[in-house]
Formats: C-alpha cells, structure tokens, sequence
C-alpha cells in the first residue's frame, strides 16, 4: 500500500512530461491490458507485483489526463490591448505596497474569445473589491508567459489549472457595479474580510504575518520579511501545513477535554476524550476552510481527522499508510499538485519525520521514560527540537536546491529559537483569536500573537544576515532528484535489511547532481536577451535591460 502512491505520482508525472497531449483513451486503454494481464498472471508473485506497478503508473496518468481533459481552460492566443473588462471578482490578492491582484470570473471581453477567468494587476484603486462583487476596469491583456527557459516553473501551466487563461494590467480604477452578497459561511470574502480586518488592526509586518497564519493570505507580508523567513529555513511558517494544523487541533483538543472534564457528571459517564476529538476534527475543518485549502493544508487536515479518528476507535493512527492514505486523496483529486513546490516539499518533510520516529521509536520512549529532572526534560525537548529540525530540513533539502538553488545554514539554529514561540505562543493565540472573532473580541488574542510574531521575524532578520546564512548552487537535474526522491522512499518505506539499497542510490544522485550540465548560452522567449557563459563560468548578458 505505501509505495501505491508512488507509482500513482510517477505516472502523473510521467503525463507531464510528455511533448504532447495524449488522446483520453490511450492511458485508458493501457490500463484495461494491465488489468487483464494482471487477471491472466495473478499466480506469478514477481510478475504481479510489477503489473500492479504499472497499473498504478498507468493509473495516475490516466487520472492527470482526465483532469486536463475536465478543465479545458481556453488561453488568450495574443496581446491584447486596453479595453473595458467586466466581471465576477472571485480572488483578490492586497499586497503591502497598495497594488492588487484581482481575479475575474466569466470575463465580458470585446475582441476576444470567452475565457474562464483572468488575472489582472492593479496600481490604484478607491474601493477594495471583495470575492463576489461584479466590477468594470479597463486593462489590457496578455498571453500567460512560458518558463524563463526549459525546465523552469512553468507559471502558465499552474494557472491553466487555476482555470486562468490571461494576465493583465488595469489602467484605470475598478468599478464596483454590483456587491456581492454576504453569505453565512467562509468563503473568500469573509476571509479577504478578516485578513483586512488583522493586518489593520496589527499593521505592518506583524498584521500581514499574523494573516497569513490565520487565512492563509500571504499577501501583506513584505518582501523583505519573506525573504529573510526564506534565508533563516523559517519559510514553512509562512505556509499553513502540518505544525500549524497539529498545533491548531491538538490546543482544540486538549482544551475542549480540559472543560469537559471540570464536569464530574460528564467525565464519569461519557467518553469525553472522543468527544474532544470530534471538536478537534471540526476545528480543522473550520481552519482549511478559513486558510483558504492549499495542498499542505489539506493534506495536515486529513492526517490530523485520520489520527483522531485513531482516537475515536481506540487506535494507534501515526504511521506512514496515514501519509499515504493523504498522498492519494490529493493526487486523486489535484494530480497536478505533484509538480507543486508545496506539495514536494511538504510530502517529503513528513515522510522523513514519520520514518525516522518509527524507527527511533523503541530507544526514543526509553529515552522519554528516563527523563524525570526538569534539565533532562529540557535537554530532552532541545534534542527532540533538532533531531526533527534536522530529519525536515535534510529531507526537503534535494526540493530547495532544485527549485530555487539555495541552501540555508543555519535553519538548525533559527528552528531552535523560534519553534518554542510559535507552538507555545502564536498557535494558542490563534486559536483563541478563532474563537473570540464571532464575538468581535479577535483583538484580545491579536495583540498578545503580536509579540511573538515579533520575536520569530526578529530571529529570522538576525540569522538570514548572518555570514554565510545561505549558500546559492548550480541547478539540479530532474534525474539526479528522481533518483534521491526513489533512494529515500526506499530506505523509508522498507523495514527489511534490504531498505539500505536505497542509501547508495541517493548517493549517487547526489554526486550526479553536481555533474549537471550548465547550458553555455540562455536566449529569452522573445529573443531579445542573450547571455552567454564565458571562461570563467560566468554570464555576460547582450543587455542589461531585460
């Protein structure tokens, strides 16, 4: 079962690397042999096993070709230019610089043919647009852009999924025609509401931060805040996943157990510990809904409701069919999410985690049982906090160098200062402020979450400038990280001798990644910018305006 969701991301992304779109019935078919040769050749153990792969492959590309299929997002063919644009705002990105992202659904468009959604930057505006209001702006329209060169992100092709076929820029100011109406629930415009109302009442820095934890609106973060989160390995705050969620439902839960038990009546005759978890489960739920329902978001929440399911049926829920048992559902669901830095980054950090406490697991409670001192229990979190800092960061390490040539230092130390604040500080914060916020008294847990958040930018600021903070490398080849991903899985999933087959594997894909070759000369898309790779293995560009 573990290795299913394997195969199923290695066909998906087997789909995506193909040079054209293949017919519907092509991953279809090949499925229907497998599955008769998989009928005809059940008896055979090591023929079965290797059919069963490849259904699983040829099943994951099947599913990524029906989700393209389903989507169909027609894609503007050409510039257009400046003309009156009338729409449903369903997206609205305010930045801390004043500009807005603003995405429009079923677009009205003189000249063009109907798209589905486009996304438009704008300078200025009177009004702040929300989710569900219909508005008129002039803006011109622009092809989404190709990679900066082959094998880069592909911008256009994560908001194809999206649903987005242009980009554009406004040259006027939005006009609200119609306001949307306010509907129970969190939807986008509550949360565009609340993220508003938090960095206003915060301000700067601390309020756009305190958002992003709350809505998962990244928005009002500056670039310099963001950066330096990025260069101190403090980037994973910024995103809701795991931590957050564990956070966010294990203060549910023991809080919600802790009032239910000052009730002798309640703790003598119900099971109140399955209660709290139930309220824990729904917690998390409100949270993806509230944070918007990214990829390591979903994925956190779905492990969080398998492990108190665990509770609900007096089971032991922690184990890496939980993680793909999560893997599945959002590959199922969202196959292009494979190709997502998030989705990677997150999958990897909690496979590593999950691994290694599985098999440290016997000499680890051993070593809890002993420690009765408050300096050993304190020695004892001190080890727990970098033993999991340096599993995580060792495991999303292949990802980072690969997707943004870059390599933190100092994450160690940066993890080990702030992690204690944000568990202990900011996340009950967060949780009191859900709590509170129906009631109008969010600004009794905003301001206390303020100072902490104070604490953890200013450890960020103070590592990401230290000497040698960072370090930027060569690209990585795919095939190098293929084979790191394929070595690490290995010797994760397997608990027979045999799991350390796949050390020598990661090995050489780490020695193989430094054999990448470099290209010696980069032309741009529009053929305007070329650079060229001189002796010293440096690029000379033909311009210094791109």
């Amino acid at each position: 079962m573990l290795w299913v969701p394997v195969f199923f991301a290695m066909g998906i992304g087997g789909y995506f690397s193909l040079s054209a779109e293949p017919s519907l019935y092509q991953p279809a078919a090949v499925c229907a042999v497998l599955a008769l040769g998989l009928l005809a050749f059940w008896r055979y153990f090591m023929i079965r096993i290797i059919l069963i792969a490849l259904l699983f492959g040829a099943g994951g590309a099947m599913t990524a070709s029906m989700r393209s299929s389903a989507l169909a997002t027609p894609v503007l063919d050409k510039k257009l230019s400046p003309r009156w644009i009338t729409g449903l705002v369903t997206d609205v990105r305010h930045y801390n610089t004043g500009k807005l992202h603003i995405v429009l659904k079923d677009p009205e468009i003189s000249g063009a043919i109907p798209l589905y959604k486009v996304r438009i930057k704008v300078q200025k505006f009177d009004q702040l647009p929300h989710p569900g209001d219909r508005i008129s702006i002039r803006a011109g329209l622009l092809p989404p852009p190709p990679p900066t060169m082959p094998g880069d992100f592909d911008y256009a092709r994560q908001i194809w999924f999206q649903g987005i076929g242009a980009v554009g820029y406004a040259i006027s100011k939005p006009q609200i025609i119609e306001k949307g109406r306010d509907t129970w629930g969190l939807t986008n415009r509550h949360r565009l509401e609340m993220a508003e109302d938090i960095r206003e009442t915060l301000g700067g820095d601390v309020g756009g931060l305190a958002a992003a934890l709350i809505t998962g609106m990244r928005s009002g973060i500056s670039f310099d805040v963001a950066e330096n989160m990025r260069n101190s390995g403090l980037a994973h705050l910024l995103a809701i996943s795991g931590l957050h969620m564990g956070l966010l439902c294990g203060a549910a839960f023991f809080f919600s157990r802790f009032l239910l038990s000052r009730s002798e009546y309640l703790t003598l005759r119900y099971p109140i510990k399955k209660w709290a978890a139930v309220i824990a489960i729904g917690a998390g739920m409100v949270y993806v809904f509230l944070s918007g329902g990214s990829t390591p978001t979903v994925r956190a929440f779905i492990m969080a409701s398998i492990l108190f399911l665990g509770v609900l049926t007096d089971r032991k829920a922690i184990s890496l069919r939980l993680v793909a048992i999560a893997a599945m559902f959002i590959l199922v669901f969202t196959p292009e999410a494979v190709l997502s830095v998030s989705f990677q980054m997150s999958f990897a950090a909690v496979v590593a985690l999950v691994a290694a406490y599985e098999k440290v697991n016997i000499r680890w409670s051993s070593l809890s049982g002993q420690s009765r001192g408050w300096i050993r229990k304190t020695g004892f979190y001190i080890g727990t906090m970098l033993f999991t800092t340096l599993v995580a960061e060792l495991a999303i390490a292949p990802f980072a160098l690969f997707h943004f040539n870059k390599l933190v230092q100092y994450g160690l130390l940066a993890n080990l200062l702030a992690m204690p604040v944000m568990a202990s500080w900011v996340m009950p914060c967060v949780v009191a402020y859900l709590l509170l916020a129906p009631f109008g008294l969010g600004q009794l847990a905003l301001y206390p979450m303020s100072y902490g958040l104070e604490v953890i930018m200013y450890v960020a600021k103070t590592v990401s400038h230290a000497p040698g903070s960072y370090s930027l490398v060569p690209s990585m080849g795919l095939i190098p990280l293929v084979m790191i991903i394929l070595g690490g899985l290995w010797f994760a999933i397997w608990w027979l001798r045999w799991r350390i087959l796949g050390i020598p594997v990661v090995l050489t894909g780490i020695v193989a990644a430094f054999f990448t070759a470099q290209p010696d000369i980069l032309i741009d898309n529009g053929g305007r910018l070329i650079g060229v790779r001189n002796a010293a293995r440096e690029i000379s560009l033909s311009s210094l305006r791109a």
